[in-house]
């Protein structure tokens, strides 16, 4: 098997630090595929980036109705495209502020992996057992 790139190093060592100096918080991978049609499906995928995020899974009936992608939110990735979906909900009249909502959801603490995709990542390659 070919060895991963300098930065992919890094990143794996900023999720061993992470985990080491903070062992209570959850660690979330998210890694972006998408088959012919477009559709997102699961998929395994290599380190590309490593953050401490905040994760959000809406309730029915709340500001936000559920993300696009069948993901939860997550606060450094989506808060754009929730505002606009919160802004749209609220009547024109209404003084509701949507960044206000966003700021004081129940946002949870969490080990973000963002992982590319094995098979589009050139330096990853994948040994086969015969």
């Amino acid at each position: 098997m070919n060895q991963v790139n300098e930065r992919q190093k890094e990143e794996m060592k900023k999720l061993a630090n992470l985990i080491i100096e903070n062992p209570d918080l959850p660690v979330v991978t998210m890694t972006d595929n998408f088959d012919d049609k477009g559709t997102s499906v699961w998929t395994a995928g290599c380190c590309c980036r490593v953050s401490i995020d905040y994760i959000y899974s809406p309730k029915y009936g709340e500001w936000l109705s559920g993300n696009r992608d069948d993901r939860p939110y997550f606060k450094s990735l989506d808060y754009y495209d929730a505002i606009e979906e919160m802004s749209e909900r609220i009547h024109p009249h209404d003084t509701t502020n949507p960044e206000e909502i966003w700021n004081n959801l129940a946002w949870k603490k969490v080990i973000l992996i963002y992982a590319g995709q094995l098979e589009k990542v050139s330096d990853v390659y994948l040994e086969l057992v015969e």
